[in-house]
């Protein structure tokens, strides 16, 4: 879905069309929810985020603006701030160990890239993480990483290209 076709739907949902809301939940939930999951390892968890970030975003939804950035970025924003509320809230460790669940013979190799990725992640700073996380599991554009983050655009670009150097390391230390 292209930006026009989002702003639209946005204006629809901001309307009370509730059929506009649901193809926006449609569209925006796997990503939102695949980042969650990257982030707490654990898929209760991302689901319970899941759930308390929808809820404030349509609650806020009515006073949502586009100022040249998609929902998504404004959706991650929230995300991002629901699980730094519920870490504070329960002071939670986020290094947490890795479990494989269910794995049959044939997802085992993306299961195996998956812990790879996993421990490649576990070797990065938190903010290395996150923009990672931002950039490629949300597949959010380098302007709306910039939102998410409340920093400058062309911050995140040097971000992102040292947190690659430092992964690209990490990763030759791993060989």
């Amino acid at each position: 879905m292209d930006q026009q076709q989002e702003l639209a739907l946005v204006k629809k949902a901001q309307s009370g069309d509730r059929e506009a809301m649901g193809m926006l939940w449609d569209a925006l939930t796997p990503k939102l929810f695949g980042y969650l999951v990257n982030v707490t390892r654990d898929k209760t968890l991302a689901e319970d985020l899941l759930q308390s970030t929808w809820l404030k975003a349509i609650e806020a939804l009515p006073r949502f603006q586009s100022r040249g950035y998609r929902i998504s970025a404004w959706l991650f924003a929230i995300a991002r701030n629901e699980c730094r509320q519920h870490w504070r809230k329960a002071k939670y460790e986020t290094d947490r160990p890795i479990v494989e669940n269910d794995i049959t013979d044939d997802n085992r190799n993306t299961s195996d890239n998956k812990i790879l990725a996993d421990q490649l992640l576990n070797k990065l700073s938190e903010d290395d993480r996150e923009l990672l996380r931002l950039r490629y599991i949300a597949d959010l554009p380098l302007n709306e990483v910039a939102r998410v983050l409340n920093i400058n655009a062309v911050a995140v670009r040097v971000r992102m290209h040292r947190a690659l150097a430092r992964a690209r390391a990490a990763m030759d230390n791993q060989n």
